[in-house]
């Protein structure tokens, strides 16, 4: 464990810690929920003091640049505990992160931390274990229901012991929670509706940096360049993983429908996934290398390659609890003017996608509804660009965008800190 202090405390600031069942610089923090946090740090005004704690995988050491950051964020007021993070979906293994993240909490308690918010429900339930004992008060970011999620995708079953004790502690969080936010309006009805939970709910769906995604024609013009793409030629965009929680070789049968009906469609591919392992899916599927390219790439530098694409990918397979998730996507396709194909059911992006002529919408990935949704998809893909970009970024910034979500962030941090 290793733990890393400011050089100023400022008394009259309300301790808060940061809980993060991730690394600290692990994308999915980097790009949305620290957004609210650097802006507090850089808000000379600011009412509350952090201390972030967070499970560092030693694989991913932290680069120079990355240390830079860490020094500057000191500077402004941050303490980060940094512990190690144990791999494996084992109890074992978990159970010892949730002994090394009470007794960090706990070592906080006694130095007057009386707050804490936690990313996510796996995080928010080791949140749960620390702040009941400890009696502290408890906000829940980004909670939705990891267990039913996991269940849709085939990972849990229903009666696992996983999907039995995350959902008991998801319940259990949520009961005792004194702030929730989450991205959907499905999510705050349950809470209120159904379970009684007298938490202050915050509709917060995952935020995004607008300005970071706000399109380039320089930047498209390059990569369409380097792909060998022609510069009015229509570009299918899908950033994610293979499989899991996603759809897998249904993406590539879906291309190939589609290409049925404009053969010059090209699918641009950012993901994890190794080179090999795509290839395969897209053989299985009859479709040619020629037709889709796959591309790698870290947060840093992922948005030009947003810039050349015309309509974006949601993999989501629909299921009963995928209604309360909320996908980054979605608002990073709009942030860069790309509307957007999802499955019906998925978060409130498939309302959006037709309240505000934003998207597509098919019951899933199979040839009936991929094929049924081609003249819908068509009609985007001929809209003039720049009319079509305008009104995708300009939903995505109220939907999505920083600006627009910090203030209720910032509210629920005030509401956190009510007596």
């Amino acid at each position: 464990m290793k733990t890393y202090m400011p050089y100023q405390i400022d008394s009259h600031q309300t301790p808060i810690v940061i809980f993060l069942y991730n690394r600290l610089f692990d994308p999915l923090i980097q790009g949305n929920f620290w957004l609210y946090i650097r802006d507090y740090l850089s808000d000379p005004d600011k009412p509350v003091r952090f201390h972030v704690v967070t499970f560092e995988d030693p694989r991913h050491p932290l680069t120079e640049a990355q240390e830079g950051l860490v020094a500057k964020w000191r500077e402004q007021g941050l303490e980060w505990t940094a512990l190690t993070w144990h791999p494996g979906m084992g109890l074992l293994q978990k159970a010892r992160d949730v002994s090394s993240g009470f007794l960090a909490v706990m070592r906080l308690r006694i130095k007057g931390y009386r707050h804490i918010a936690a990313l996510g429900s796996v995080a928010g339930s080791f949140a749960y274990m620390c702040a009941l004992p400890l009696r502290m008060r408890l906000f829940l970011y980004q909670y939705e229901p990891h267990s039913e999620v996991s269940r849709d995708a085939g990972a849990w079953r229903e009666d696992s012991i996983q999907f039995r004790l995350a959902r008991y502690f998801e319940r259990k969080s949520a009961e005792y929670a004194h702030v929730i936010a989450s991205g959907t309006r499905f999510m705050g009805e349950r809470l209120k509706d159904e379970w009684g939970v007298r938490a202050a709910f915050f509709r917060v769906p995952t935020v995004v940096n607008e300005d970071k995604f706000a399109h380039d024609p320089q930047v498209e013009a390059q990569v369409r360049g380097q792909l060998g793409l022609e510069p009015d030629q229509p570009v299918l965009f899908y950033t994610g993983k293979f499989g899991g929680l996603y759809y897998d070789v249904e993406i590539a049968q879906a291309f190939a429908w589609l290409r049925d009906y404009e053969p010059r469609l090209h699918l641009l591919i950012v993901t994890p996934n190794d080179d090999e392992h795509v290839h395969g899916l897209f053989q299985q599927a009859g479709v040619d290398r020629r037709h889709y390219s796959v591309c790698h790439s870290s947060y840093d530098e992922i948005e030009r390659f947003y810039f050349a694409g015309d309509l974006g990918l949601i993999t989501i397979p629909p299921g009963p609890g995928q209604k309360f998730r909320s996908s980054i996507k979605v608002g990073e396709y709009l942030c860069a003017g790309m509307p957007f194909l999802t499955p019906t059911g998925v978060s409130e992006d498939y309302l959006h996608a037709r309240e505000q002529d934003v998207g597509v919408v098919v019951d899933d990935f199979r040839e009936a509804s991929i094929r049924g949704a081609w003249p819908e998809i068509q009609r985007y893909l001929e809209m003039d660009r720049d009319t079509r970009r305008a009104h995708c970024r300009a939903f995505g910034i109220s939907y999505r965008g920083f600006s627009s979500l910090n203030p209720v962030f910032r509210k629920a941090i005030d509401a956190l800190r009510a007596k």
